[in-house]
């Protein structure tokens, strides 16, 4: 049978049982793949005790017309398709309860078994300061050799995709929807450019929409593919906590950065802290950590050098309007040089040489380094 034919089968199971099903992984070992499933009978299939009634209905039913669509939709958009079981399929993904039955990914996928990875997470409406940690936090861990995992939101994530990219770094961002999908277009091109550097990741089909509840379903998928959980900030009601509960579950430290205890933003952080994560102080609380483990893909003195992958290339481009910080990387300098208006849209940004992406980076570089700020309705303004 060709790798389409199986592959087809795959995306079939993930039509009929949806993500997050705890049920594919014990379908897929009891079965042996995708295609014994489809082509054993009603009978075996009630009789083997693992899915419900919908659910078997449901792969009764199923038609190969869908799937077909969607891999070909896929081989169109430079999508892989990843299935349960495949050699290159992570190992520490394919672990927990509920592995996915299959992954969609588009860029090249780090290799999660070898290279430590860390998942950085917290709110959306950030504060400027953790905004600050999660890009600082993963630039660091990008310098260093290891990847960053995070899930492409606004605030927190995309100063931690942000980060990693600006350190040349590799990033895969965990997405709560399908690859193709029109969610959050302001964030369309960091999406693009973590495309190029890492992979977009995601267990839902090409063009399947973000819903409150998508997202709690991807966080494992995060916390498993990463050696570690860092919380920068997170309430009591925070996504993050998910992620950090996953985590804990499937035996994966947390790291969180401690916060006032008399605000509420840092209420569900330090519960974590209280209930045994271990406390980020510094960097090297997570390098000593892992040093151990992964010595010879862990380069803790690059990780502390202050110049970027853009300044070991010995790009050089100069700084005007009286700036003189020698930590931009080169598109940050670019970017600030081509600001021509106190009050600015990204968009109006033009004539630079860069992708949308690459202008998105640069900003979250430049807000974090306290030379504009971010106000409501996606403008920015000049400090």
């Amino acid at each position: 049978m060709g790798n389409d034919e199986m592959t087809e089968y795959y995306i079939r199971l993930g039509y009929a049982l949806g993500a997050g099903n705890i049920r594919a992984k014990r379908a897929l070992e009891y079965f042996g793949n995708a295609e014994n499933i489809f082509k054993a009978s009603d009978k075996e299939r009630a009789e083997s005790g693992i899915f419900t009634k919908n659910e078997l209905l449901r792969i009764k039913n199923s038609q190969n017309a869908a799937a077909l669509e969607t891999l070909e939709e896929c081989k169109e958009n430079g999508i892989d398709i990843i299935c349960y079981g495949d050699k290159n399929y992570p190992y520490c993904l394919s672990v927990i309860d509920d592995a996915p039955a299959l992954l969609y990914v588009k860029g090249t996928m780090p290799d999660f078994d070898n290279i430590p990875a860390v998942c950085i997470v917290g709110p959306r409406k950030v504060t400027e300061k953790g905004k600050m940690a999660s890009y600082s936090i993963a630039r660091r861990l990008a310098l260093s050799g290891m990847t960053v995992v995070s899930g492409g939101a606004l605030g927190c994530d995309s100063a931690a995709h942000s980060g990693a990219l600006k350190a040349d770094g590799i990033t895969a961002l965990v997405m709560g929807c399908g690859i193709l999908s029109d969610y959050l277009q302001e964030n369309a091109g960091l999406r693009e450019s973590v495309s190029r550097s890492g992979c977009l990741i995601s267990e839902y089909p090409p063009h399947y929409g973000a819903s409150r509840y998508t997202f709690p379903v991807r966080n494992r998928i995060m916390s498993a593919l990463s050696v570690c959980t860092v919380v920068i900030e997170a309430g009591v009601k925070s996504g993050a906590l998910i992620t950090a509960r996953h985590a804990a579950e499937q035996g994966k430290d947390v790291f969180v950065i401690p916060g006032d205890v008399e605000k509420a933003e840092f209420k569900g952080s330090n519960a974590l802290l209280r209930d045994g994560a271990k406390p980020l102080i510094d960097m090297s609380d997570i390098f000593n950590e892992y040093i151990p483990r992964f010595p010879d893909k862990i380069d803790v003195k690059r990780a502390y050098s202050a110049q970027t992958g853009a300044a070991d290339k010995k790009e050089k481009e100069p700084v005007h309007k009286n700036l003189s910080n020698e930590t931009l990387s080169k598109n940050a300098k670019i970017v600030y040089n081509h600001l021509d208006k106190h009050k600015f849209y990204p968009e109006e940004i033009k004539d630079t040489g860069l992708g949308a992406g690459e202008i998105l980076s640069a900003l979250t570089e430049l807000e974090v380094e306290l030379l504009i700020r971010s106000l409501p309705g996606g403008c920015y303004e000049m400090l």
